[in-house]
Order: structure tokens, then sequence, then C-alpha cells
């Protein structure tokens, strides 16, 4: 069996007519008919069934019709792998990624509130520059994205960080990708002036609605609060989307970054700013200097290019 017979079967199956499969394959329709008469009889079964008005596809047939494209496509990909592979001198195709759980991966309403977009783009474009890129993803808390990178289970982790370095053990390259600014988001149908005061009175009436599970978040939550002067009533819920709905009908007040805010697209959404560097928040990039994954410097030169 020839790739080529494949090919011409396939033309005969999309048009379902002998003389126009032959015409856009410019062969005559007696060397097609015998293409495929051929074909059957290495198969043994018969794939077309034919009348002088009609052509249509056997059960085997559409089995065949499926195959026949799934290995075509798959041969065309064989010459730029094996040329990738003779041009270059690794031969990396796997990259381990780690996602902080505090990443905010959920948010659809704009394109710059969630990494998700830019670094699912710059995945996409390494994978068209390397053919059989095996990209694997895993969420962590924060100790233990900074473990898995430690021990080189992961190559390429990403956090949400209120500080430009985190605590390793081992040598790592911090690349920060983003800043952000955690800022005080409450419903109001008027405007609300951005100041000190108004964001006491909001944390006093309104309290705080905030995620049980981010440790790490919560430090920072606490040293803002601590640095307004406010110990607000919080409540703690498990899901984010609980969070954000319970502050979008107005029954409390919660700590977001600003670009989730600005993609959460409500207009009765205010936020306030805290006034103190302490809300800064950054977006990092952390790989271990010893790692040599060549992947690593591809994704990330697609990755600043999309940011």
């Amino acid at each position: 069996m020839e790739l080529r017979q494949l090919r011409y079967f396939i033309a005969v199956a999309d048009n379902l007519n002998f003389s126009r499969a032959a015409e856009s394959l410019y062969i005559s329709q007696s060397s097609l008919s015998q293409q495929i008469a051929d074909l059957e009889r290495e198969v043994g079964v018969e794939l077309l069934k034919r009348s002088k008005r009609s052509v249509e596809l056997t059960e085997a047939g559409s089995t065949m019709l499926r195959l026949s494209r799934n290995l075509l496509n798959s041969s065309e990909k064989l010459v730029p792998e094996v040329r990738y592979a003779a041009q270059t001198d690794t031969l990396d195709r796997d990259i381990y990624f780690g996602l902080d759980n505090s990443l905010e991966l959920n948010y659809h309403g704009n394109n710059k509130a969630s990494f998700r977009v830019p670094l699912m783009d710059a995945i996409s474009q390494t994978h068209k520059t390397i053919p059989g890129l095996r990209p694997t993803f895993e969420l962590f808390e924060h100790e233990q994205l900074v473990r898995a990178l430690d021990i080189g289970t992961v190559d390429l982790g990403f956090f949400l960080h209120h500080s430009k370095t985190i605590n390793s053990s081992g040598e790592m390259v911090i690349q920060v990708m983003r800043q952000d600014e955690m800022v005080l988001v409450v419903r109001s149908d008027a405007e609300v002036e951005d100041t000190l005061d108004n964001v006491r009175e909001v944390l006093k009436t309104r309290g705080l609605i905030l995620l049980e599970r981010e440790t790490k978040g919560m430090g920072q939550v606490l040293r803002i609060l601590d640095n307004v002067g406010v110990e607000p009533y919080i409540r703690f819920c498990e899901n984010r989307m609980v969070m954000v709905l319970t502050t979008e009908c107005g029954e409390c007040a919660t700590i977001l970054p600003k670009s989730v805010v600005s993609g959460l697209n409500d207009p009765a959404l205010r936020y306030l700013h805290f006034g103190t560097p302490l809300a800064i928040r950054y977006l990092l990039a952390v790989w271990r200097r010893d790692n040599h994954n060549s992947l690593i410097q591809t994704v990330m030169q697609n990755l600043t290019e999309n940011l």
C-alpha cells in the first residue's frame, strides 16, 4: 500500500465522483479506477459502492477514510521533525510547567487580566517551530512549587508574589514578567473617592471575604491591613468565584489584583488603592540556572514578546 493510493482514495471519497476526483488529481479516470481497485484488493474489502449514477462509501470505506487522513497527516509531520532533529544540537521535546495557585488563570472578561492567554500563545508559537513539543502543566501551592524547582521536577515555574525573589535552596534565574497592585474592591452604584479614609470606612462597614487557602496571599493582605490601621471582620470561602460573586452583590468587599478587577468588566465595582508598596505583586518566571532544557529560553522569548 502506498501513500499515493490513500491520497487517491481520499479524493474519490471527498468528491464521491471518479471524474471530478481524477480532474483534481490530474490523472485519467481509468488510472484512478485501477488504483482504487488495487487498494480494495489489498485490504480485502469493498470500500466504495459504485453505480452508474453515484458513488458511496461503505462502512469499511468510512473507517478507511478516517484512518487514511490520520496517516497522511502524520506523514506530513515526518519530514519537518526529522529535519529539526538533524539541524539542532538538542532533542528537547518535554517541558514541565509549574503554576502557583495564586495566579489569575480563570478570568475571561479581559485577556490582559489572565496570565493564561499569553502563556498559551507562547507555547503555541513554540510548538510551531519545534514539532513534537510536549508541555506538561501542574498547579502547586507556593512552597511546593519552590521545592519542585529545587529538585528539578519542574523546568519553568510561574509565581504571583509580593517580592521579586523567592526563598530557594538552589540557584535560580528569576525574571519579573509583570507588576500588579492589590486593591480594595467594593460594589457601589455611585463613584467612591479613592482615599485612604474611604478605604478604612469600607473595611469597617463591609468587612472582607477572602480565599481560605491562599496562605502566601494572606500574609500580604495582613501586612496591608496593618499598614492601613484597620482590623476588619473577615469571612473566608474556598472558591474564588464565590468570593467574586459575594463582592459583586455588595455583601462584602474583597482584595484583588487591579488587572483582575478590570477584567471582571462590572461597572458597579469600584477599587480603592491602599497607597503602600506593600500592595505590589510581581509575576515571576523562575527556573534553575543549571537547567539546560533549551525549551525554557524559547518559551521565555515568545512569552516576553506576548506580554
